[in-house]
């Protein structure tokens, strides 16, 4: 296939949120992606589709088509744009399932953008061997051909990839795969001083993003679900990193991470989906429709619409914190 090199390396993807029509079947709000993934630009130019933020666990294989057909729409993407795909499945087979359908979609269709990889996890099994995830993974990485990322996702697989295992698989396998990303908030596997060669670290935990990111800290970018609204803050943070801004970057950081905490903490009392789906979708659903916010529903996936009050409170932080009218 294609898009087996990464240049020009970027430190900041998205977890694109998928957005829903209101009908009784459910399906993607294609106009609404479309205008999102827009909006992000120059800020955010990278995509994690179908990731667990983009609902990725629990989408069925024709909304996944849905979203290819979006991807290679003909002039929509560029090749300033790089896609992972998330292959998620809760068993090995399952994943390879799901793979096979991304990669003979684009057998028969282009994608512009420069870069398009798979992002795969650990089975969900807490009782999991290492030895057993690394076969997990050599048999879905023997199987396709598009380049590879792998993700640390305990939240949801209950098992984690020990940094020894990864350096198996990257000495193994070696260009096929790209980039790790961390989401565990632990960090052991870069923490472990393990040379993994030219893999790339992401983090994807949320919060204290200044002291993550090289060269106070030991990751190469950021994978996270806050960049669906805040990629203009996160990249505004890169941005005084490079430029030596330390002091500068460290505000912006604490500020985010201030918003980020308190609104994850109270997204995580909705009782369906995730907070990282329900927050990111709140703050865009403010962000888009300004005053009109709560006449509008916010539709997530699930029978549950964002409730009033949440969309209430998330507007009273974006005010307070004087974002309302910067993100636009």
């Amino acid at each position: 296939m294609y898009f087996h090199v990464m240049n020009n390396f970027d430190p900041l993807w998205a977890p694109i949120l998928t957005h829903y029509e209101l009908a009784d079947n459910l399906r993607l709000n294609k106009a609404l992606i479309k205008k999102h993934m827009k909006w992000l630009e120059p800020s955010v130019k990278q995509f994690l589709v179908c990731g667990t933020t983009g609902d990725g666990w629990i989408l069925s294989d024709k909304l996944i088509n849905d979203w290819l057909e979006i991807l290679t729409e003909k002039n929509f993407l560029t090749d300033q744009n790089k896609i992972l795909f998330g292959a998620f499945g809760n068993t090995t087979k399952e994943v390879l399932h799901r793979a096979k359908l991304i990669e003979d979609y684009l057998t028969d269709h282009t994608c512009e953008a420069s870069f398009f990889g798979l992002t795969l996890c650990a089975p969900v099994n807490e009782k999991i061997t290492q030895n057993e995830i690394i076969k997990h993974f050599e048999k879905i990485i023997e199987n396709t051909l598009l380049p590879i990322s792998i993700y640390q996702l305990p939240q949801v697989v209950k098992c984690e990839i020990k940094p020894e295992t990864l350096k198996y698989l990257k000495d193994k396998f070696k260009k096929r795969i790209v980039l790790f990303k961390d989401t565990s908030d632990e960090d052991k596997v870069i923490d472990s001083k393990i040379d993994f060669g030219d893999l790339k670290f992401l983090r994807g935990a949320e919060k204290n993003y200044f002291n993550h990111i090289k060269p106070r800290g030991k990751y190469d970018g950021f994978l996270l679900s806050t960049a669906n609204c805040f990629g203009k803050v996160l990249r505004e943070i890169l941005k005084e990193v490079e430029e030596n801004n330390f002091e500068k970057a460290e505000n912006l950081s604490k500020k985010l991470s201030d918003i980020i905490r308190v609104s994850f903490d109270k997204g995580e009392k909705l009782n369906f989906g995730n907070p990282f789906s329900n927050v990111n979708k709140a703050f865009l659903h403010i962000i888009f429709n300004k005053e009109k916010f709560n006449d509008l529903d916010c539709k997530t996936c699930f029978k549950n619409n964002i409730p009033s009050d949440f969309l209430t409170y998330a507007n009273g932080l974006l005010v307070e914190n004087k974002l309302i009218n910067s993100l636009k």
